[in-house]
């Protein structure tokens, strides 16, 4: 057994079926758990709004806070830095003498050469680094066909995955962590500490109370007891968005085969004709779509390499959709709510990034960078996939 393991949270906020945690704590005697806010999520974009957004960031401080507060009530506790992850995760395992690293396997690109660049400065430590996939409802490796020979779109993914689901059981929580003896927790930051201006807040800060796992818990737990147990059939085709559990799944609050399994016990009949299901499958397709193109899903040509089709770059005409001053009045009240809120339902986002494409013309990956920005659900692989979609460029 190791003697001291650094475990780095990213995209997985949540101690219930947290295989990388969970593997980490049965593997040493020591735990030191890490989170890094890194500055350069915040920057500006060439459009002159930030990666994340006010809202967006305010709900990452939510969630951290709340993890932070469940650690600190297992006798552990979360150390909190601000800087480059790269740097600052191997730094810490050098100073606290530990024995390895452990964290979850992201497959965006700029995730992905943050993972190399740590795993260099690892390696020039001696310390070995363990990446673990979790956030999809299966393994790559488990799926009945290699990520090359991805089906095409997504009715024939999910026609042919429907009935070949290998979903591992979500794990329990650990009960308890042991910290080595001596640490600097360091405290969260605030949002003008990440860089945002004060005067760019447009909302209220969100309570900070119930912000994370267990507010995730609440709303799937809602979702059964009304729309499962009780055979209520949920308003709209994607309750995954609509019900906003979607927004702590893309903080990994809550894990996807966790939703699953929870609505499997809860069916009587086949949990395969649950919505929720269907989304979480298709959220998995847009995952697999990522791990397969790469860098092509951010490009304005998208995955089909489509360089037929000519986007306008349009500052003025973008400027009307995204301060809501279209001709189209719905889009513009959507637009406003999108920017107070962080929040459309899956419908309403449609709508508004039809009218950028269709109606205006814009390139689309303007469109998805401001979606980026502003929506707490925001998850790479999702986001630019669905932009892809309605741009004609993507794997529908």
């Amino acid at each position: 057994m190791a003697q001291r393991i650094i475990y780095w949270f990213r995209n997985d906020l949540r101690l219930r079926d947290n295989e990388a945690l969970f593997s980490a704590v049965s593997a040493a005697s020591e735990i030191l758990p890490v989170y890094v806010f890194d500055p350069r999520q915040f920057d500006k974009t060439k459009l002159h709004f930030r990666r994340t957004g006010t809202m967006r960031g305010q709900f990452l401080i939510g969630a951290v806070l709340e993890l932070r507060d469940r650690l600190r009530e297992k006798g552990g506790d979360l150390l909190i830095r601000v800087g480059m992850p790269e740097n600052i995760v191997a730094q810490l395992a050098e100073e606290n003498n530990a024995q390895y690293v452990y964290t979850s396997k992201e497959i965006a690109p700029a995730e992905t050469r943050i993972e190399s660049s740590l795993s260099k400065n690892l390696k020039s430590l001696n310390i070995d680094i363990k990446l673990f996939w979790m956030d999809t409802l299966m393994h790559a490796t488990d799926l009945p066909f290699p990520i090359a020979k991805l089906p095409s779109n997504f009715e024939a993914y999910f026609n042919e995955i429907r009935d070949k689901l290998r979903v591992k059981q979500p794990l329990t929580e650990s009960q308890s962590l042991v910290l080595p003896a001596q640490y600097e927790a360091g405290s969260v930051p605030t949002l003008q500490e990440l860089g945002i201006e004060e005067s760019e807040f447009i909302n209220q800060p969100l309570d900070n109370g119930k912000a994370g796992e267990s507010l995730a818990h609440e709303i799937l737990d809602q979702y059964i007891a009304e729309h499962v147990k009780n055979g209520k059939p949920f308003e709209s085709a994607d309750p995954l968005t609509d019900t906003r559990l979607s927004d702590w799944l893309s903080l990994g609050c809550i894990s996807a085969r966790y939703i699953y399994n929870e609505l499997k016990n809860a069916h009587i009949n086949d949990a395969k004709s649950d919505p929720m299901i269907e989304n979480l499958l298709s959220r998995d397709y847009f995952h697999w779509t990522l791990l397969r193109y790469g860098p092509r899903m951010f490009k304005p040509s998208g995955v089909k390499h489509n360089f037929l089709q000519r986007w306008e770059n349009d500052n003025a005409a973008y400027d009307t959709w995204i301060n809501g001053q279209t001709a189209d009045n719905e889009v513009n009240l959507l637009m406003e709510k999108l920017k107070m809120t962080g929040f459309l339902t899956s419908s309403e986002r449609t709508l508004c990034a039809n009218y950028l494409v269709n109606e205006l013309g814009v390139n689309w990956t303007w469109g998805a960078m401001y979606f980026e920005s502003h929506l707490l659900d925001y998850e790479v692989s999702v986001n630019w996939g669905r932009w892809n979609n309605i741009a004609g460029v993507g794997e529908n």
